[in-house]
């Protein structure tokens, strides 16, 4: 087999690194619980978002899911990155790594977790280093997303529990005037509207949360979306910014829209030049 590495074109560091640095400024800005069901978050989407049966050549052993496991709870930061980076010059592809690797080792942490034989502060440090796996990897969850995404479709979501409505629903009616394909999702829990999300492939979504108290489950609804839409650029807007300065970098967005008036333009730089 070829030889190759995750600096082959296919790994994404900035996002890689830009996960990891959510990830530790939720640690310090959100309560324990919090944090706690951010961490839960993460393992069921990335134990269960990826398909489950595949080609069983393609597919870890239990014993390397056990090694990768290990490598993730180990202290050292880069042993998982390496365990990974070690897979991909074996000639492990990249689908497999995150279609088994990682959800095989999302499955098992979270069982061990169940099981109380590792703690709160291991599973949310593991947890936090999968993610910024797979963050590196997102071009490669979904291939098909770029052929089969119509022309800038958004989205619009009200964070579950928020009850501010109008707001939304004027931003929405703005960018639907404007020419814009949008759709709007409010009412709902927060595993109804990732199901609905997930019914397009969104190139921009625009979570809308306005009083301080939407600060865990915006991050939430913010992490799961990361996971089930990998290329969609995350917006923030609504009330909360005027209570969170750090709110880009906590939710891990790419911008924030602060007002009506530049909400366009923000978007349009957000997004850059529409692709022919």
């Amino acid at each position: 087999m070829a030889k190759t590495s995750l600096d082959d074109g296919v790994f994404d560091r900035s996002a890689y690194q830009n996960a990891k640095r959510q990830l530790r400024l939720v640690e310090t800005e959100l309560p324990q619980n919090a944090v706690s069901s951010l961490a839960r978050e993460v393992v069921r989407r990335l134990a269960f978002r990826m398909p489950r049966h595949e080609n069983a050549a393609d597919l870890p052993t239990q014993s390397e899911i056990d090694l990768l496991c290990a490598a993730l709870l180990w202290a050292d930061d880069t042993a998982a990155d390496q365990f990974i980076l070690a897979a991909r010059r074996d000639g492990v592809d990249v689908g497999a790594i995150s279609r088994g690797y990682v959800a095989g080792a999302a499955r098992k942490l979270g069982q061990m977790w169940d099981d109380d034989r590792i703690s709160f502060i291991d599973v949310t440090l593991a947890c936090g280093k999968l993610y910024g796996i797979i963050r590196g990897l997102r071009h490669v969850l979904a291939p098909q997303i770029i052929q089969g995404r119509e022309t800038r479709p958004a989205l619009f979501a009200l964070v579950p529990g928020e009850t501010h409505t109008l707001g939304i629903e004027i931003a929405t009616d703005h960018f639907r005037r404007d020419g814009w394909d949008v759709d709007m999702l409010m009412g709902l829990d927060h595993d109804a509207m990732v199901s609905e999300a997930d019914l397009r492939h969104y190139e921009a979504i625009v979570l809308v949360a306005n009083s301080d108290r939407m600060l865990e489950p915006l991050t939430r609804l913010s992490l799961a979306l990361r996971i089930t839409q990998p290329l969609a650029h995350i917006i923030v807007a609504g009330g909360i910014l005027d209570h969170h300065p750090d709110i880009l970098h906590l939710v891990g967005a790419e911008a924030v829209m602060a007002d009506l008036d530049t909400a366009i333009a923000t978007l349009r730089d957000v997004l850059g030049p529409a692709k022919t």
